[in-house]
């Protein structure tokens, strides 16, 4: 068994799973607010990191017939939204490739971070 990589896409203004506290993504890679699911309201992301798929399901959503999969933390398997893989109505493709978080399912946080030209600093205690 290795060591578990989790990403980071850095950003002030940051989500993560609210079960087990992993990174997801960041304000700036958030697409919409005007989704619903089954949990309530739910966000459109255009960069999630951290997760896993599901098989790939169809679905009949309020805009139309969709091929979908489900998406899940990798650090507690908890299910977070889905994932657009295809849409059949003209003018929902925008939303191929992207992500739906649950926002019962998620914490916003502000990151105090540093950030640099280069990404972020890790900064660690040896």
């Amino acid at each position: 068994m290795g060591v578990k990589c989790r990403e980071n896409l850095g950003g002030k203004i940051i989500y993560r799973c609210d079960t087990c506290d992993t990174y997801l993504t960041h304000r700036g890679s958030l697409v919409s607010t005007r989704f619903t699911s089954g949990h309530g309201p739910a966000w459109l992301f255009f960069e999630v990191v951290n997760i896993y798929y599901g098989n790939a399901v169809y679905r009949n959503l309020v805009t139309g017939r969709h091929i979908v999969r489900y998406i899940y933390c990798k650090g507690c398997s908890t299910k977070l939204g889905w994932f657009y893989e295809m849409a059949f109505v003209n003018g929902q493709e925008y939303k191929e490739g992207c992500k739906i978080l649950e926002v019962a399912l998620i914490r916003e946080e502000t990151d105090d971070m540093p950030e640099t030209p280069f990404g972020r600093h890790i900064l660690t205690s040896v």
